[in-house]
Order: C-alpha cells, then sequence, then structure tokens
C-alpha cells in the first residue's frame, strides 16, 4: 500500500491571467474617439465665439475710458461716444454703410440691428438738432443717457446676416421698371 497521501499530490488551481485593460474594446476605442470629437468641435466652437464678441469687450472697454461726469467737453465725449458706435457698426454690419449716416439716422439704424428700442426719440431728436447750433451744449443727463444706450446696444446688438442685409434697388426687388 502506498502510504502516501493522494491529497499531496493534487497540485494547486491555477488561476488565469487577470484581464488586462489594454488593449480596448473596440466600444471604448469609439467612445474615445467620440468624446475626441466632441471636445474637438466645443473648442473650436468657443475659440470662433470668443473671436466673434472680441470686438464688444474692446468697445466696451473704450466705452468706460470715456469720462462722462466731467464738466467740460461734453461735445468732445459726445463725438467720441457717437464715434466709438459707428466703429463698432462698422465691425458688426460691414455690409451697411453707416458711416454717412446722419446721427438720428444711425441711431435709427442702430436700433433695428437690436431686439428692442435702446435709443429713443427724444434721445435721436436731441442729438440731431447739436450740429446745426453756433454753441451746442449738450447737457450732463443727454450724455449719461447716450453713454447708457450705446453700452445697452454694444451688449444687446444681434449679428444676423440675413436681417440686416442692405435694401434691394427697385429694379431688383421687382419694381415698376424691372425686368421680367
Amino acid at each position: 500500500m502506498n502510504t502516501q497521501d493522494p491529497l499531496a499530490q493534487l497540485r494547486d488551481i491555477h488561476l488565469p491571467e487577470p484581464i488586462s485593460w489594454w488593449p480596448l474594446a473596440p466600444g471604448w476605442w469609439l467612445l474615445a474617439a467620440l468624446i475626441l470629437g466632441v471636445l474637438f468641435f466645443s473648442i473650436r466652437w468657443l475659440i470662433k465665439y470668443r473671436a466673434k464678441n472680441c470686438y464688444r469687450k474692446e468697445a466696451h472697454r473704450l466705452l468706460t475710458l470715456i469720462p462722462i461726469n466731467s464738466p467740460n467737453d461734453n461735445l468732445k465725449q459726445c463725438q467720441n461716444i457717437l464715434g466709438l458706435l459707428r466703429r463698432v457698426a462698422r465691425t458688426a454690419y460691414p455690409q451697411l454703410a453707416l458711416e454717412s449716416d446722419l446721427t438720428p439716422a444711425l441711431l435709427e439704424r442702430l436700433n433695428q440691428c437690436c431686439n428692442r428700442t435702446v435709443f429713443d426719440q427724444s434721445l435721436r431728436e436731441q442729438l440731431g438738432r447739436l450740429p446745426y447750433q453756433a454753441n451746442p451744449e449738450i447737457p450732463n443727463s443727454l450724455l449719461l443717457q447716450l453713454s447708457d444706450a450705446a453700452e445697452q446696444w454694444i451688449k444687446k446688438h444681434s449679428i444676423d446676416k440675413q436681417r440686416h442685409k442692405k435694401p434691394r434697388s427697385k429694379n431688383e426687388a421687382g419694381g415698376p421698371h424691372a425686368i421680367v
């Protein structure tokens, strides 16, 4: 008889190697590609958005540099604000020729570029009379109103290319002399 214990001859159970996380399964590759794509397009959109609106930040910074409450040179400050509005409008709407518009017409067209009326009728009328006065006096309240309205317009104007196209001539619009 064999005196050895038969259980001693048994070998231990060999466990398989642990499952490696590498190489990844195809589903993980798809998920990684999807995440990278979303990340790429999000960063691209953010860069375009910031570049598209950087002129607003610069205009707001320049508007804050114009001193409003100083007792003299209100005319110069008013000219600076209107000049800044013209430059911002030229940047936002290069297809519109706003440089040669008189102040009331400019402010009216700027109102059309915003979702709500920023430059009210009284402000447009008061600013429209200034160039025809010998010694224009601009009250601080008018200058403050203009500055607040300019700040609101800079923040709120929309850049909708379809909405702000240059008006077509009668011939292009199918007027009485249109060629059919």
